[in-house]
């Protein structure tokens, strides 16, 4: 059974007679008896009465008419449905967003997609990094936006895109003795405390095997599981923090944050990714999405 068998035999149905549908569609009349006797013969069907030149549904035929009609409305919607999705005129973007993300790089990238596509229909998840990379492997998301720098564990089943590299900044409160000086070294971190990133986080790991390469260690630590959390603990001098510059931006601006060169700290940054499947693909909506999401990277990291 195909397309083409089922308009043949739809248009025997509204046209009351094989001979009417082979002129209708300009083939012969026996290729059009040929094509439904072989949807007959296929599922071992009968589906017109014929009583000498008039014919009448059976109940069968009555049963594929309808659901063929539906299934060829719906295939010849198809060439349209492209037109409206290559356009943006309809269509749905689902993405997921580690918290970093969902702060930060997101709600300009998405503001801007939305008034250049207010027919396309938008929906965020937020999540851990193990959280929205499952739901991306499950097809719930499209695409993921992240921090993260581990380049020996990107999977091959996904396709990782780099926004931007964010650098990371050792922050602390105006009032702190380092923040006066704008800068320390690694001697005085013993008496220190460090806001530090546990759980789930990228920056986590990454920031401790920084710590443990350098053989820096601080005197106590608050743990936190996100970096909003770890920026207003900062901000309220529980500690000192090495985070990304981009979250405590607007902060350092002010004043109400103030950077701390650590003597010997080399340079450290994170990697902004966006990530979707390999196999699937991102759609048109996807590509748009992620060119504002490397727009506003450029803007944020300028």
């Amino acid at each position: 059974m195909n397309l083409h068998q089922l308009r043949i035999f739809c248009a025997v149905v509204e046209e009351g007679s094989f001979r009417q549908a082979a002129g209708k569609l300009f083939l012969s009349q026996p290729s059009v008896s040929q094509h439904v006797a072989s949807l007959e013969k296929d599922h071992s069907i009968r589906l017109f009465e014929r009583k000498g030149r008039t014919i009448s549904l059976t109940p069968e035929g009555r049963a594929l008419y309808v659901l063929a009609t539906d299934l060829l409305r719906q295939a010849d919607e198809i060439p349209a449905r492209f037109r409206d999705l290559q356009a943006l005129r309809s269509g749905r973007l689902a993405a997921g967003v580690s918290p970093f993300a969902g702060y930060y790089i997101l709600p300009p990238a998405l503001a801007d997609f939305r008034a250049a596509f207010p027919s396309v229909s938008v929906s965020v998840s937020s999540g851990n990094t193990t959280e929205i990379l499952s739901d991306l492997r499950n097809g719930e998301v499209e695409l993921v936006i992240l921090g993260r720098n581990f380049p020996s564990s990107r999977e091959p089943d996904l396709t990782y895109r780099i926004l931007g590299e964010d650098p990371l900044v050792l922050v602390a409160a105006p009032a702190h003795p380092w923040a006066r000086r704008g800068q320390a070294s690694p001697a005085e971190t013993s008496g220190e405390t460090l806001i530090r990133f546990a759980g789930d986080c990228p920056l986590g790991t990454y920031v401790d095997e920084f710590l443990l390469r350098n053989r820096i260690r601080f005197g106590g630590q608050v743990e936190t599981d996100e970096i909003e959390m770890a920026k207003h603990l900062a901000l309220r001098g529980v500690g000192v923090a090495i985070t990304s510059s981009i979250s405590v931006r607007k902060e350092l601006a002010s004043g109400e944050l103030a950077p701390v060169v650590l003597d010997g700290m080399e340079e450290l940054s994170w990697e902004i990714q966006c990530v979707y499947s390999s196999t699937r693909g991102l759609s048109y909506a996807g590509w748009e999405m992620v060119k504002r999401l490397e727009e506003q990277c450029r803007s944020l990291l300028r």
